[in-house]
């Protein structure tokens, strides 16, 4: 596949536009194509298993009482909605369990992309597995390479200022699945450009359901850009990223801009994102990975632990440690998913994190919250963004010490297709709607063979709504 490189003075935002509308199918690599069909299904796994947690069914039902054009259903409640209320419907569903995928710098990913994806199902005739792949590998990688260069983690999340660059993707794909012109893509990124700010932090201080109704927001005004634009509605299209007005100088650090572009069509990273194992915040995932890990090696029971030091990474530090009061007395299912000293001491006492740690029950543990007053974090700012060192003294002396860096979803230890298969069904016991054994084993297969579905809504959607 050819490179994609600056004309001119151009914005990078339209050399993007260029690789998002030119990309073929045919064009992307087969490792490209093989994790995109991972993370899809990770993706549906996870909106499967959120489709009923908190805040869920409130939107449901707003989105239904609003009414509207019947384009595209929606999954697990069933009906048809506008395509761009379907999105409002199914973004919070991706984020809810916090079980979704994250890059190292540009945070959560998929999870705006796949829902975006399929609330715009309805706009086409037909969507085949192949044009559902290459509009999600294409948003992926305008997504990711914005937030590499805004450095939304490694800078925005320790300085209180997050990153709204997750827009951007979302138009992209919608983009692309609905075949929009190249100047029509522009105009749509523009209008996404005056709908961004840094804002993500503000989501988990303290964490509230806005966190996960957010991403409505992101997929339902992405899909509104798309179709805006196909209409003749202009958006700025110069100084989208770049120069005096550009989205990455609303950072107040220095950015990379050379990210946008550097080996664009050659280079993905895609490849680079985590896929995690437990549904928490992914800056709290090195340090259960590391107390569980120390608790088989070692043979030693939660009731034994005298104290647990968790020195963690400072992007970690002000998302699941600070501020303290609400880290070590967490109340709320999105509270809990971002304490550290919540769900390291569950997963301590339970073996894992998982949608039962967040029920009422085994919030208020006992043996939880006792465990929880003696872990304590500081900060090593050498350590890379989700990494931990977990330090663990027992009651008769003996101390553990281990360091996570690559734990399991790890680019460098990825999850095998079984693996995946096994998370997958994990979450799909927590639908909305009842799916049985044989519509999740079909679901999974029809996932892990995308490329050669022809019609996307009647092989994946259909089995999973009612009626």
């Amino acid at each position: 596949m050819r490179e994609f490189v600056a004309e001119s003075q151009e914005d990078p935002m339209s050399i993007l536009c260029k690789m998002v509308v030119a990309t073929k199918y045919e064009d992307l690599p087969g490792d490209v194509i093989r994790y995109a069909k991972h993370s899809i299904l990770d993706t549906i796994a996870v909106t499967i298993g959120g489709s009923a947690m908190a805040g869920i069914s409130e939107v449901i039902s707003l989105v239904k009482e609003k009414g509207g054009r019947p384009e595209s259903i929606l999954p697990f409640y069933g009906g048809k909605v506008p395509a761009s209320e379907a999105g409002f419907a199914i973004g919070p569903m991706s984020r809810a369990m916090d079980f979704g995928q994250v890059h190292a710098d540009a945070g959560h990913c998929s999870e705006f992309i796949v829902p975006a994806l399929l609330a715009s199902t309805g706009l086409n005739d037909k969507v085949t597995g192949k044009e559902f792949i290459t509009a999600f590998i294409v948003g992926q990688e305008v997504l990711l390479r914005i937030g590499i260069a805004y450095k939304a983690l490694s800078k925005g999340s320790s300085s209180g200022r997050g990153s709204g660059h997750s827009i951007f993707g979302a138009v992209a794909s919608v983009g692309k699945l609905i075949s929009l012109s190249l100047e029509d893509l522009e105009n749509a990124e523009g209008i996404a450009r005056c709908m961004t700010q840094p804002h993500d932090t503000a989501f988990v201080s303290p964490p509230t359901l806005i966190l996960r109704v957010h991403h409505g927001f992101i997929c339902q005004d992405a899909i509104n850009a798309c179709l805006l634009a196909r209409r003749g509605i202009t958006g700025p299209r110069r100084e989208v990223l770049t120069g005096f007005r550009g989205y990455l100088g609303l950072a107040k650090w220095e950015t990379d801009p050379s990210a946008l572009t550097e080996g664009l069509g050659e280079k993905w990273h895609m490849l680079n994102v985590c896929i995690k194992p437990y549904s928490s915040c992914m800056h709290t995932h090195s340090a259960i990975y590391g107390i569980i890990d120390q608790m088989r090696k070692h043979n030693f029971k939660a009731d034994e632990i005298a104290n647990i030091e968790v020195e963690m990474s400072t992007q970690s530090i002000p998302i699941v440690v600070s501020p303290k009061e609400i880290k070590w007395n967490p109340r709320s299912e999105q509270e809990c998913q971002f304490s550290l000293p919540y769900v390291l001491a569950t997963a301590a006492c339970t073996g894992g994190v998982f949608l039962e740690s967040y029920s009422p029950p085994e919030m208020a543990r006992e043996d939880v919250r006792k465990l929880m007053t003696r872990i304590s974090a500081v900060e090593d700012p050498n350590l890379p963004a989700f990494a931990a060192r977990v330090n663990t003294t027992l009651k008769n002396g003996e101390k553990y010490s281990s360091e996570s860096l690559h734990i399991k979803g790890h680019p460098q230890n990825p999850f095998t297709e079984q693996e995946l298969s096994d998370k997958f069904k994990k979450c799909a016991a927590y639908s909305a709607y009842k799916l049985s054994p044989a519509v999740i084993e079909s679901v999974i297969d029809v996932l892990m063979n995308l490329e050669d579905v022809d019609d996307i809504v009647e092989a994946l959607i259909h089995p999973l709504a009612p009626n």
